[in-house]
């Protein structure tokens, strides 16, 4: 198959699927609590840890791990699509697969960051760029700060998955999914992740942020991309869209249709609104999720090999559910 019949197979046009849109169930009121609750209990808890000087290595998995049960809770009690369940799907059991090994390769990733900027460091010295940043901010506004610059560069990381053939298979893993919940958001490639954990992180290296800010802008990362992905009621405002990714952003991203699916990358929603790739939910119908020509195949291992195998021969389009 050829370069241009291998883009091809991600058709804008082509048929959706019927057999898993998932429509939303009603929300209440009180759905307006449940994103801002569970960011003031899990980036509090974080702050809490960080403060006593707890060891990294352990409260940081302890605290992603319990959010991840909670958020699992939530799911069952309080659905959002109560056709979508993460103990029914049977692709969960790769979803967790995929999120040890990218959760134990993402230290690589960032490691190579690091040594990549050290090899750059007389240049990094010599510009006296970390003078730039403002240490002497408040550590909340810091970490918003930052938020906001490593938004940057994932977006253009995550923009180039999707706008390059060899990048996307990789990333193909995440989007193969007709169900979303939470543990897709640990669903990636690992060479997908260590891209990632590779160039994500340099602008804050650069300018020389502190640990804390590191940590802590990391934890955010942690609660949105879980509540991102969450299958339980959650409301937000229209405004709020513009502001920060949440869970509507992010089901338009995990459509099957392209002119949603290429929309929506960034945590910082205005890199989308600056360079043209944002798309708002009240705007936007109701969609499938997936791709819409499944050639990812079922079992952990061959997803696995599956990128590099498409490295040389361009997957076929099968009619097979993933």
């Amino acid at each position: 198959m050829s370069g241009l019949e291998a883009v091809q197979i991600r058709n804008p046009h082509a048929t959706l699927r019927d057999g898993m849109r998932g429509e939303k169930k009603p929300a209440g009121r009180w759905a307006y609590l449940t994103y801002p609750a569970y960011m003031v209990a899990f980036m509090g808890l974080s702050w809490w840890c960080l403060d006593r000087g707890f060891d990294s290595g352990i409260w940081i998995p302890a605290v992603t791990v319990s959010s991840f049960v909670v958020i699992l809770a939530l799911e069952q009690i309080f659905p959002r699509r109560p056709a979508m369940n993460t103990l029914r799907d049977w692709q969960s059991i790769n979803d967790s697969a995929h999120g040890v090994l990218t959760g134990a390769m993402r230290p690589l990733g960032t490691s190579l960051g690091i040594v990549l900027l050290a090899s750059l460091n007389e240049l990094r010295l010599g510009t006296g760029v970390e003078a730039f940043w403002p240490s002497g901010w408040n550590l909340a506004l810091q970490v918003v700060l930052a938020q906001f610059v490593v938004g940057f560069a994932a977006y253009w990381v995550h923009r180039s998955m999707h706008e390059f053939d060899r990048l996307w298979w990789f990333h193909s893993i995440h989007h193969d999914t007709e169900q979303v919940h939470v543990l897709k958001s640990g669903r990636f490639h690992f060479m997908d992740e260590i891209y990632g954990a590779l160039i994500t992180p340099l602008p804050l290296l650069l300018l020389g942020v502190s640990t804390e800010v590191v940590v802590l802008r990391s934890m955010w990362q942690v609660f949105n991309g879980s509540m991102g992905h969450a299958n339980t009621q959650q409301r937000f405002p229209s405004w709020f869209h513009y502001l920060v990714s949440n869970v509507d952003l992010h089901n338009l991203h995990h459509s099957t249709e392209r002119r949603y699916q290429d929309s929506n990358y960034s945590g910082t929603p205005i890199w989308d609104l600056l360079f043209g790739t944002f798309n708002h939910p009240d705007r936007c119908e109701s969609v499938s999720f997936g791709i819409a020509e499944r050639y990812v195949p079922r079992g952990f291992f061959s997803q696995l090999w599956f990128p590099f195998r498409a490295q040389v021969t361009a997957p076929q389009a099968t009619e097979s559910s993933a």
